[in-house]
């Protein structure tokens, strides 16, 4: 079985976040998916199930899991899919567990469309989380939340959870001196209830940093992570109005992701480059 390797929000090959597709998947199991993800190795491998020239269906897989949405595994997907001259249209919608994402190809790019929204100020619901929260990420006392005045906006910023189909936590930092010194501890995060964050600090107005934690699902750090960049775009839309921005992730591991990012409190678009860096063949029968 032939698979292709593409780094998905990248500028350049060997940047952005890598992921494995297997365009002719339709044949494998679910145990047999899950086996291949991890011998990949990598953050996510996707597995094509279907596909028509304006319509596909994927499964995605951690090295430990199934996961019903992610976003550079849809984007990459759906970047190789079109190169093979498997989709046809500018614009497709994907199949996955967690319902139809549209998907549009324009200039060089690829960008997905999620609806959804986030939730209220975690110190709104659980008291006292803020303190802890910082003492989780190795943090000081006031380096968790930012001024929206850092993006031209009015108000301050505090973590809350967010969804674009996946329920992820949101964690604006002071400045990127503190967003660099961010070092999570995963017990900490699990004793309060957190698989992992999405930190963020402004650079300037539409242009921002990221670094994304999930050791609740083994990614101690992702070099790009489309869902959570889709939910920040709601999380930052619902409190501060329609917004465009620039996302830039995975500096701190030597793996630069260009996000862009764009949405209105009920829907936000992600986008980027893919570059294709190896085709491969699998060639042990999982079944053995």
């Amino acid at each position: 079985m032939d698979f292709l390797q593409v780094d998905v929000f990248a500028d350049a090959p060997y940047q952005g976040n890598p992921l494995a597709v297997f365009p002719d998947a339709s044949d494998l199991k679910a145990t047999d998916m899950q086996t291949i993800a991890r011998e990949m190795n990598l953050s996510e491998t996707t597995f094509v199930t279907a596909c028509e020239p304006e319509w596909y269906s994927l499964r995605i897989f951690t090295p430990q899991q199934e996961l019903p949405f992610a976003g550079h595994p849809s984007l990459g997907t759906a970047w190789v899919l079109k190169r093979l001259g498997r989709l046809q249209a500018d614009e497709v919608v994907q199949r996955s567990g967690a319902g139809a994402t549209p998907i549009r190809f324009f200039d060089d790019r690829v960008a997905l469309t999620r609806a959804g929204a986030a939730d209220r100020d975690l110190e709104d619901t659980r008291q006292g989380v803020g303190a802890a929260l910082e003492r989780a990420l190795g943090l000081a006392a006031g380096e968790v939340g930012m001024e929206a005045r850092e993006l031209g906006r009015s108000g301050r910023l505090r973590p809350a959870y967010s969804n674009a189909g996946l329920l992820q936590m949101m964690v604006p930092v002071r400045d990127v001196d503190v967003l660099s010194r961010c070092k999570p501890n995963p017990q900490m995060l699990e004793e309060l209830g957190i698989e992992g964050t999405y930190c963020f600090t402004a650079v300037q107005a539409g242009r921002m940093r990221a670094r994304g934690f999930w050791p609740g699902v083994g990614i101690l750090e992702d070099p790009a992570t489309g869902s959570a960049a889709a939910a920040l775009g709601l999380y930052l839309a619902g409190r501060l109005g329609s917004i465009d921005a620039e996302i830039m992730q995975g500096v701190e591991m030597g793996r630069p992701s260009h996000i862009f990012l764009r949405a209105r409190p009920t829907e936000s678009e992600v986008g980027g480059h893919c570059h294709l860096v190896l085709t491969g063949r699998l060639e042990q029968d999982t079944s053995r």
